[in-house]
């Protein structure tokens, strides 16, 4: 097969995941009125909060900075990375989900929601300080969405995701049986990672400082009762040799090493 017809197969492969991921997305937007379930709870109320403080952390947001945020959804993490003071330019294949995240953030200034699809971005090269969002690398085609998120970081950029870990068993099974993830709502192409992995992925895409670590055990299904006993466990667990490698997400952290 010649490099012009594997470029072109993995183009169609993107494209068809697009469409899958697209026509899932507005059905969620018409169903739940959100992205996921998990999102809805107390218990997941929390999630994103410790989310928003490791990415502000890792990520070294602040005002002044532009950060692309793909896979942006109804806004539930948009919100919280605009607290921050940075711009957020946030990016959601979803026209629906689009539609309700610019409604429901419509306040902020400092924040663009708009249509569009992370494999091709509509960005110049080099004109965000950050990348960041919360659990949608699992939903693309990593290929392209890291070609664009190299593309589109200035030199030094930070990267930072929070991502579910492949070795979590409830994670596992969803992501592997299909009939338990479309129980759960997953979408047809939708993964999980190994943290080795994504490591070696960033570095292959010229990331450097690159840290990928299992954190988290607070279920976003805990009641609301126990979720300061869970949270005080789960930050118990996370310090656990071997145990931390099963929690339920990854925290991704890297900066791009490109020359200027």
């Amino acid at each position: 097969m010649t490099k012009y017809s594997e470029s072109a197969d993995r183009q169609a492969t993107a494209t068809d995941r697009v469409h899958r991921e697209r026509a899932h997305f507005d059905q969620l937007a018409d169903d739940l009125g959100n992205v996921w379930w998990g999102h809805k709870t107390l218990a997941g109320q929390a999630r994103l909060d410790h989310r928003r403080e490791l990415a502000q952390k890792w990520g070294k947001l602040g005002p002044g900075q532009l950060v692309l945020e793909p896979g942006a959804g109804a806004g539930e993490f948009t919100g919280r990375l605009a607290m921050s003071g940075a711009h957020v330019v946030a990016v959601e294949l979803s026209p629906k989900q689009a539609r309700m995240g610019r409604e429901r953030l419509s306040e902020l200034s400092n924040l663009h929601y708009c249509v569009g699809d992370v494999t091709r971005l509509p960005y110049a090269d080099s004109v965000f300080d950050a990348v960041a969002g919360c659990s949608v690398l699992h939903h693309f085609h990593m290929p392209s969405a890291m070609t664009e998120f190299r593309r589109v970081l200035k030199p030094g950029g930070r990267f930072f995701f929070s991502e579910p870990n492949m070795l979590n068993p409830q994670i596992a099974a969803e992501k592997n049986i299909h009939a338990i993830g479309k129980r759960l709502g997953n979408s047809p192409d939708e993964t999980a990672f190994f943290r080795w992995q994504l490591a070696s992925l960033l570095r292959e895409y010229g990331f450097i400082e690159v840290r990928v670590e299992p954190f988290d055990f607070l279920h976003p299904g805990t009641p609301d009762k126990w979720i300061g006993v869970a949270h005080r466990l789960s930050c118990l667990l996370e310090r656990i040799p071997v145990v931390r490698e099963f929690a339920g997400s990854l925290r991704i952290s890297a900066v791009l090493n490109k020359p200027s």
